[in-house]
């Protein structure tokens, strides 16, 4: 179905921002749903398969070693590359940032593996549901000392992430002595290391009295969750976070209370705030546009998507995605990755130049390129027998909806019609070339 060129910038824009872009076949797919369309599929991930299982054995059957930390991110990776739920896997990877745990300290992949899980099983969930599951979490109660917390030698770890990082906020209003409450409430949660499920050991459960952001009461962990879930604190923050990882990095107090708003009206609902924030004007305003630097996962598995690209002709993502400053399962500290302008200096830009030329240079020696690549282009319906138009339609192809710098344009024309002679059909010549130097370009860099 040919797309307007808003449409299609929409819907560009859509798919970049709320999952990893499409595969050929999967931008059709959206393009006969329209932009409305794609929008409510992508807001209900049940509605599609979940196909993975299928997907690894028809690749080299059931290979994936969830006691091995390498194996479980080639999972993960595997899982983002195919899936039918992009949203689900966009969401997935912001909560990985949002409770940032990392297996340097937990120091158990299946642990991690299994909290990777819970964050998509609550993806576009119930935030107060997210939090009682990840504050039961194995993983979580190992990294945050949870594990360690008891009646009469609180551990104060995680009831201070779960304010500062995790809730209210730094300034969110709660103080020193909420926080050795909080930590109280908790004494007691721990797990078993043979079944990785939570248990609660009441003889080390502080079950006093506690007085907790002006509330009194023998509270426990939930409770404590419960409080923080329904204060207006915690609804700005995570719409603030939610509104930089979708919208901008930039948001204003007027920019979030809309979706604060839904965050309370909808019982903590975070399908219907990210549905509000896919669906507001913000979303598409021109400013929000190609306005956020994509994080090595985003600009890797998107080309990866987009191109469809057989994970088998890469040398090993992870380590790719770590030397681009993304170590999945391994984010810096508790706050995560800092995202933005910090996802670029002049070695991870190298990188990801070294990716690019490594997925044309693979794919040609494969003899894919050319077939992944006119697979790719036919969306945008434009010729290719021109330098000028084949610039036109490797860039739209890849970037709809923006137009390239004027620098970038006579760079990029002049390289296509170097020997390319009037009358002669030279894409297939300059193709591989054009797509390293759109791919490397600034702009490529941006969601």
């Amino acid at each position: 179905m040919a797309l307007s060129q808003i449409e299609s910038a929409k819907l560009g824009h859509l798919l970049r921002r709320a999952g990893f872009g499409a595969r050929p076949e999967e931008w059709d797919a959206y393009a006969r749903l329209g932009v409305a369309g794609t929008t409510d599929a992508l807001l209900h991930p049940e509605r599609a398969p979940d196909h993975l299982g299928s997907v690894l054995k028809d690749i080299d059957g059931d290979f994936v070693d969830f006691h091995n930390m390498d194996s479980v991110k080639m999972w993960w990776l595997y899982r983002i590359a195919h899936t039918q739920r992009p949203l689900e896997e966009k969401m997935t990877l912001f909560w990985h940032n949002h409770f940032a745990t990392a297996n340097y300290k937990v120091d158990n992949p299946a642990w991690m593996w299994g909290q990777n899980e819970t964050f998509r099983a609550n993806a576009l969930g119930n935030f107060r549901t997210m939090l009682k599951a990840v504050s039961r979490d194995p993983a979580m109660l190992v990294w945050l000392d949870g594990a360690d917390n008891r009646k009469g030698r609180p551990n104060e770890n995680y009831g201070r992430e779960l304010l500062e990082l995790f809730t209210m906020g730094v300034h969110g209003g709660y103080t020193e002595q909420d926080v050795k409450e909080a930590a109280r409430a908790f004494t007691g949660w721990r797990f078993d290391r043979d079944s990785s499920t939570f248990s609660f050991d009441a003889g080390q459960h502080d079950d006093g009295p506690k007085t907790f952001l002006g509330q009194t009461g023998n509270f426990n962990g939930d409770d404590i969750i419960d409080i923080v879930a329904r204060h207006p604190s915690t609804a700005h923050f995570l719409c603030t976070k939610l509104f930089k990882f979708f919208i901008s990095d930039t948001p204003t107090p007027a920019d979030t209370a809309p979706f604060e708003r839904v965050y309370f009206n909808s019982g903590y609902d975070v399908r219907a705030v990210v549905g509000a924030m896919l669906t507001s004007g913000a979303f598409y305003a021109p400013a929000a546009m190609y306005s956020k630097i994509k994080s090595p996962v985003e600009m890797v598995m998107t080309t990866v998507r987009t191109l469809d690209v057989p994970m088998s002709a890469l040398n090993y993502l992870p380590g790719t995605l770590r030397s681009m400053g993304q170590d999945l399962f391994n984010p810096p500290n508790v706050k995560g990755w800092t995202e933005g302008q910090s996802w670029m200096n002049t070695m991870t830009l190298m990188e990801r130049v070294n990716f690019i030329n490594q997925v044309v240079r693979e794919m040609g020696n494969r003899g894919e390129f050319s077939d992944k690549l006119h697979g790719a282009i036919a969306r945008a319906g434009m010729p290719v027998n021109t330098p000028e138009a084949a610039v036109n339609a490797l860039w739209t192809t890849f970037m709809p909806g923006r137009q390239p710098s004027v620098q970038t344009r006579a760079a990029l024309t002049a390289y296509a019609s170097n020997g390319w002679k009037p009358g002669e059909a030279r894409f297939e010549n300059k193709s591989s070339g054009l797509v390293r130097l759109i791919l490397s370009a600034p702009e490529y860099q941006l969601a």
